[in-house]
């Protein structure tokens, strides 16, 4: 079976890259550097070509696809980011059900329902209408879950979900959710040490981002 998200013998700005990830396998890793995060999800979304070595997601090299098919895979992944990823002229709501629309996932009125249905699983009363600048960081982190999920998507990138540890509400509805997405992979990074300790969190591995690439890897037996 081809791993969900595969890192095989990378090499990008001075670190060195390895991870395979299985369907329905949950990694969790940890880094002090936000900044860190955003350039490794670059590096796993097929965005930043690696220096050398094969980085792969759902069984496909992203150097190996078009434009066109680059944007059609990564409509396949759900992504949490760091920088929210709204645009602050438009709704939550309607940012929210756009990427799944323009992938024709469901019509609009199905991904409003579904996403009206999860966002009231991860604490909001229902989808927002607002624009983001009207919400907390809080109910955006909840919304920013909702949309991840939408899709139902095979691979979750999810870049502090949690906001660090500043959300800590959203912790169990976010394991709710990842448990009723199987077999999807995940995917999650974070910043916080309690998080990556947490051993309530079903990660096969924890990994360590630093500078120098993905350090101190371990998997945890099944």
């Amino acid at each position: 079976m081809n791993s969900a998200l595969s890192l095989r013998d990378v090499r990008v700005g001075g670190g060195r890259f390895a991870l395979e990830l299985a369907p329905g396998e949950l990694a969790l890793i940890q880094a002090d550097d936000e900044s860190l995060i955003t350039r490794f999800t670059e590096l796993c979304l097929g965005l930043v070509p690696p220096q050398s070595g094969v980085v792969a997601a759902l069984g496909l090299d992203w150097q190996d696809l078009s434009e066109v098919a680059a944007r059609r895979l990564r409509g396949r992944i759900g992504i949490v980011s760091l920088d929210g990823g709204w645009a602050p002229q438009h709704s939550v709501a309607d940012s929210v059900i756009l990427a799944a629309l323009q992938h024709r996932v469901a019509t609009a009125d199905e991904l409003r329902d579904r996403a009206a249905e999860l966002c009231r699983r991860f604490g909001l009363p229902g989808l927002p209408l607002q624009r983001p600048g009207d919400l907390s960081p809080a109910q955006l982190a909840c919304a920013a879950c909702a949309r991840a999920f939408l899709a139902r998507p095979a691979l979750l990138i999810l870049e502090a979900p949690l906001r660090g540890n500043t959300v800590p509400e959203l912790r169990l509805p976010l394991l709710e959710a990842l448990a009723m997405a199987q077999p999807a992979a995940c995917l999650w990074l974070t910043t916080s040490l309690s998080v990556w300790t947490d051993r309530a969190v079903p990660a096969a591995q924890r990994l360590r981002l630093g500078s120098h690439g993905i350090e101190q890897a371990g998997r945890v037996a099944a």
